[in-house]
Formats: C-alpha cells, sequence, structure tokens
C-alpha cells in the first residue's frame, strides 16, 4: 500500500524535524512517541479545519410511527409482516398521511383477511386482478390517491368519499386513522 501525502512547505519541514527526533529518541520509548505523534499530527490536522467544515454527527432515533403502525396492526390482529416501513415509505414518497392506507386497510378487508383479490388489503377495483405482492399494492394506491385526478387535490373527505361513495365510509376511515395515534386503541 502506498500513501502520499501532500504537505505545505511550513508543514513538510515540521514533519521532517518530527521525524528526525524520532529517529534520536532512545528506543526504549517507542509507544510514548507514536502516541504523542499522533497526538501532535492530529491536533495540527484538526486545529487547520475551519469549524465551518465539522459537521456533527448525527445519530438517528427509530422512527416513531413504526411503533404505533405496529402497535396497531397487532391490535386488529393483522397477519405478519405488517409492511410497515412499505406504509411509511409509500406515504411520504407521495405526500400521504401514514395513517391513511393503513386504516383503508382495516376498513376493506380486516388488513388483508377478508381480502377478495390477491394482494389486495385496500379493495381496491373489486373483482379485479390484484397485484403481485402487498408491496406493489401499498405502492400503486398510494400513488393513485396522490396523483390520480379523482383523487389529486380533494381534501381527505372528499378523496375517501371518492373511494368508496357510502356517507358513511369517510367518518369510519378517519374513525380508524385516529386509533393508529392511540395504537389501534
Amino acid at each position: 500500500m502506498v500513501i502520499i501525502l501532500k504537505l505545505a512547505p511550513s508543514r513538510l519541514a515540521r514533519c521532517l524535524i518530527a521525524a528526525q527526533d524520532f529517529l534520536e529518541f532512545p528506543r526504549r520509548y517507542p509507544k510514548l512517541l507514536t502516541a504523542a505523534a499522533g497526538l501532535a499530527l492530529c491536533a495540527t490536522t484538526t486545529a487547520d479545519v475551519p469549524a465551518s467544515r465539522i459537521t456533527p454527527i448525527r445519530v438517528s432515533q427509530p422512527d416513531p410511527r413504526i411503533a404505533r403502525l405496529e402497535k396497531f396492526f397487532r391490535t386488529y390482529h393483522c397477519p405478519t409482516p405488517y409492511h410497515t416501513s412499505d406504509y411509511l415509505r409509500a406515504a411520504d414518497g407521495y405526500g400521504l398521511d401514514y395513517r391513511l392506507l393503513p386504516a383503508v386497510s382495516i376498513r376493506e378487508t380486516r388488513c388483508g383477511v377478508e381480502e377478495q383479490e390477491q394482494h389486495n388489503h385496500w379493495g381496491y377495483n373489486p373483482g379485479g386482478p390484484g397485484f403481485p405482492s402487498v408491496e406493489a399494492g401499498i405502492d400503486f394506491v398510494a400513488q393513485r390517491l396522490a396523483r390520480h385526478p379523482l383523487y389529486k387535490g380533494k381534501t381527505l373527505q372528499d378523496m375517501l368519499f371518492t373511494y368508496n361513495p357510502r356517507p358513511a365510509y369517510p367518518e369510519e376511515v378517519r374513525r380508524i386513522m385516529r386509533q393508529v395515534d392511540r395504537g389501534g386503541e
């Protein structure tokens, strides 16, 4: 392995002096010398970096919506896997409320327990072919609700009424959505 260091002339001089001192240092203190050299190099290098270029390390916290959705699905005895990350990815990607599709799946098929078509937990297009996977269904329904002219730009109430024109349907789904925040209670 070859390491190439490019140093400014003043740094080069300091390194050469440090190397000369290193060669003259008694052999019985090699660990001390190594530690001192390492600290000196780190201190010099760190001090030369402008504060504006130092970025703090961010520790990401777990998304609290994951725990809420999982508790919600357990409360309704939904079959596993819950596809929580797929629901969140679709909601965030299409700008939807993350509780919408899980609530529709509870209302329409008890999260797939009563589905009529394969992988269609949302009762979308009854009698249709279903979806190749639950993940594909989540993405399709989320995209449809966010971008299709029938739904785009509508309030949640109007969007839900368009999805299922029964007068009580929008409030049924909204009630279930509120349960997500309480973990299904």
